[in-house]
């Protein structure tokens, strides 16, 4: 839909500065046309789409309703996590890494930051491990 502006040679106000029937209808318009744009957009979005944002926000899954997103620069295993181009204090999870008590190899996943060259493991302050 094309809505072109509002004519010059119209007023925009009329008496006691109250907006001229024309002008209320240009504007009902112009809402109108954006509602649809909305709703076209929202409605080709596919549920599947994952949300990236500038410095590794990351959403992956349905997007209804209010979309909550983690702070992780990379979602993926101890042996796959970055290892270059992270800054202090980046988070990431760790799908493998292991909390204070799981076996080696038998992690269930753990958040983690990046410090002096590596990732540590949020639970326990250590590098993570697999």
């Amino acid at each position: 839909m094309t809505l072109d502006p509002p004519s010059v040679a119209a007023p925009l106000t009329g008496g006691g500065g109250r907006s001229t029937a024309y002008f209320q209808a240009w504007l009902a318009t112009l809402a109108t046309a954006l509602n649809r744009a909305i709703a076209q957009s929202s409605a080709s979005v596919p549920k599947t789409t994952n949300i990236i944002a500038a410095g590794g926000l990351q959403r992956g899954g349905a997007l209804t309703g209010d979309v909550g997103i983690a702070l992780y620069r990379a979602v993926a295993k101890v042996s796959q996590l970055p290892s270059t181009g992270n800054a202090p204090g980046d988070w990431a999870y760790a799908i493998d890494g292991r909390k204070p008590g799981e076996a080696s190899g038998l992690g269930t996943g753990v958040p983690v930051f990046w410090s002096v060259a590596a990732w540590f493991a949020v639970t326990s302050g250590v590098q993570v491990t697999a």
